[in-house]
């Protein structure tokens, strides 16, 4: 059984696209709204970046699903026990490496693209930079955008969980497969644990339009 690479490109570009086209068209609404041509391109821009991190997490994320029906009702002893000799379970490290580092991606690029709807669009240097920067805007809608990125930051959260794994495997350590033939972290497989980030990515997408678009998430 081969992979097709540019299938599974173009499944997931179909699987997301109704979903990145309603923000994307409330990204450009809400930008020819405003009174400054040059900020609005800076959103609609800003947009743009932040579905193709979307994008990316869902295409290593079927990349995951695509090699857990590979090795589906097979079964292998593993006799090694050093990580660069774990070759069966390296495209699962590796494509779940990418979900984590394109997932603090886009939560990055969330952030960005809410300063700019603030009307602020000097750099933002990291988290608790853009937590200052949030912090001395006083409208309601600031107070809105800070609650929900300490929401999904909060301990325990999935953008917690994110930035836990991403800080680890960029800095200190990989996630140590332990030789499994079908890896886990967390208890779950890498597809199912990846899967459960994509919909809390998704259900954030949905919440951030509301927020910076004032525009509800009308399913279908």
């Amino acid at each position: 059984m081969k992979t097709n690479f540019i299938e599974i490109s173009n499944k997931v570009q179909n699987d997301t696209r109704l979903a990145c086209m309603k923000f994307y068209e409330h990204a450009e609404a809400y930008a020819n709204g405003i009174q400054n041509e040059h900020l609005g391109e800076k959103i609609v821009s800003q947009t743009d970046s932040l579905l193709f991190k979307f994008i990316s997490v869902a295409t290593n994320l079927e990349f995951l699903w695509q090699i857990h029906y590979l090795k589906k009702d097979k079964s292998e002893l593993q006799k090694h026990t050093a990580e660069w000799q774990n070759n069966l379970s390296l495209t699962d490290l590796m494509y779940f490496e990418n979900v984590v580092m394109q997932l603090r991606s886009f939560i990055d690029f969330a952030q960005k693209l809410s300063c700019l709807v603030l009307e602020y669009t000097k750099p933002i240097d990291g988290t608790k930079d853009f937590y200052k920067i949030i912090a001395k805007n006083e409208s309601q809608k600031a107070r809105q955008i800070e609650s929900k990125f300490i929401e999904i930051m909060s301990e325990d959260s999935w953008g917690s969980s994110v930035k836990s794994i991403r800080d680890k495997i960029t800095h200190y350590d990989i996630i140590k497969t332990k030789s499994e033939f079908k890896p886990t972290i967390q208890g779950k497989s890498y597809e199912r644990y990846c899967q459960d980030l994509e919909n809390d990515m998704f259900f954030f997408l949905t919440e951030l339009q509301l927020i910076l678009f004032e525009k509800e998430w009308i399913s279908g």
